[in-house]
């Protein structure tokens, strides 16, 4: 962002320096400079008055009026004698135009002649002069302002714009984090033209959209229910009826199908409730070691793998929904259950003002290409987990959504201890311990 903030100034810089490029191509150079003009007129009253001087007082008259101009108008004079050296163009001019009696050199200096005299007179500015050191510095100087000024507008022009798309940057992070009543000011002091009004525009769209999503998955689950559980009756039904052994076969894996149907429709209704659970009134503190005990009891009841436990020796607790947090956890180490071969590890440890709860296992593991998207909704990775064992692709997906309602993180790496996968959730410790 700063490279569009300097390119801005320049070319704004540039602009202004092409305007006065043009500026002076148009006055002075395609057209009448009528500032010579005036300079010529100034001139030649001048030297009318300095030869009506000579004309009637004498010569002297008329050196003692010039000296007293250039010292008056704090000049310097050269007087050319008809045998001194004058400047070529000076010369040439002076001969090729004999009735003409002032010429201004490429320096806008002053060279003049009297009618009956030989001599040419050359007025310099007397660049020692104070007055002229003076005006010399304010030309200098009124360029320096002007040039500062501009500058100095140019910056507090991109400052306030800066200001202005840093405060619509940080709503568009929040939007893009989840918040999605993120909304940016549109009052005429903040706004950046109607950029403010269409990303309103674009978020409320959106907003609109995926609660229609959130709505339809909702509805659509709750309608699911009731034929599944209809399905399963009259399975079940079927199921004492006297059948042969390939109907009794078939009756069995609809029984199966179903209760997978049902397993699906409970992750779809426990994903989208979590979109409206506000745990800010649910959360309460959570001693780690108590939690874990009784959880460990309950894992080790479904499976037969070897189940280790490591706690940090110093009681910790986290501000958490326990009811959440169990549910994260238990899709965490289910999954482990799944796809571990003899052993699952669970190790959770205590850095900093952080706790990260650690679950090992020793299967493939994941791999790399399917690590970033193996918490989004529906998604499985082939290669790396079998589709009979990996569900349909919620139950990480609810691992994520329940961590980012606590502030937590997870996160999927390789085990570098039963070198399986290690699926890790970092979460904040709680300053004020339950009792």
């Amino acid at each position: 962002m700063r490279r569009i903030y300097l390119e801005s100034l320049l070319g704004l810089l540039v602009c202004f320096m092409t305007g006065l490029v043009a500026y002076e191509t148009f006055v002075y150079q395609l057209n009448t400079d009528y500032e010579y003009v005036l300079q010529d007129y100034e001139a030649m009253a001048h030297q009318q008055l300095i030869e009506n001087i000579a004309k009637n007082q004498g010569l002297e008259k008329a050196q003692q009026a010039i000296n007293q101009f250039v010292e008056t108008t704090r000049n310097k004079l050269v007087m050319f004698s008809s045998n001194d050296e004058i400047p070529s163009p000076v010369s040439e001019f002076f001969s090729t135009n004999p009735n003409t009696f002032i010429f201004h050199d490429d320096e806008r200096d002053l060279w003049f002649r009297l009618t009956g005299s030989d001599n040419i007179y050359h007025y310099l500015p007397d660049n020692e002069a104070f007055v002229r050191q003076k005006i010399e510095l304010e030309d200098d100087l009124i360029w320096l302002f002007f040039l500062a000024s501009f500058i100095l507008y140019g910056l507090c022009h991109l400052v306030i714009i800066f200001r202005r798309v840093k405060k619509l940057e940080f709503v568009t992070l929040c939007f893009a984090e989840g918040d999605l009543s993120s909304r940016s000011e549109t009052s005429s002091g903040i706004a950046i033209g109607s950029l403010n009004r269409s990303f309103n525009l674009m978020a409320d769209r959106i907003h609109r959209l995926i609660e229609s999503n959130r709505s339809l998955t909702n509805a659509i689950a709750h309608e699911l229910r009731t034929p599944i559980f209809r399905i399963q009756w009259q399975a079940e039904i079927l199921k004492d009826t006297p059948l042969n052994e390939s109907q009794q076969h078939t009756v069995e894996s609809i029984v199966e199908d179903t209760e997978e149907m049902e397993k699906m429709v409970d992750e779809l209704l426990c994903y989208a409730k979590l979109d409206s659970v506000d745990l800010k009134n649910l959360q309460q503190p959570l001693e780690i070691r108590g939690f874990f005990e009784h959880a460990i009891t309950r894992w080790k009841k479904d499976t037969e793998l070897n189940i280790d436990l490591s706690l940090p020796k110093q009681p910790s607790s986290i501000l958490a929904d326990e009811t959440l947090l169990n549910r994260a956890l238990d899709n965490l180490v289910r999954n482990a259950m799944k796809f571990a071969r003899s052993q699952v590890s669970i190790e959770v440890s205590v850095h900093q003002d952080q706790l990260q709860i650690s679950v090992h296992d020793d299967g493939d593991g994941v791999a790399q290409e399917h690590q970033a998207r193996l918490f989004e909704p529906f998604y499985v990775g082939d290669k790396a987990r079998n589709k009979v064992k990996s569900g349909h692709g919620l139950g990480l997906s609810i691992v994520d959504k329940i961590c980012a309602q606590h502030n937590a993180t997870v996160e999927v790496d390789q085990s570098q201890t039963l070198k399986g996968a290690v699926f890790t959730i970092t979460i904040q410790i709680c300053n004020n311990p339950a009792m």
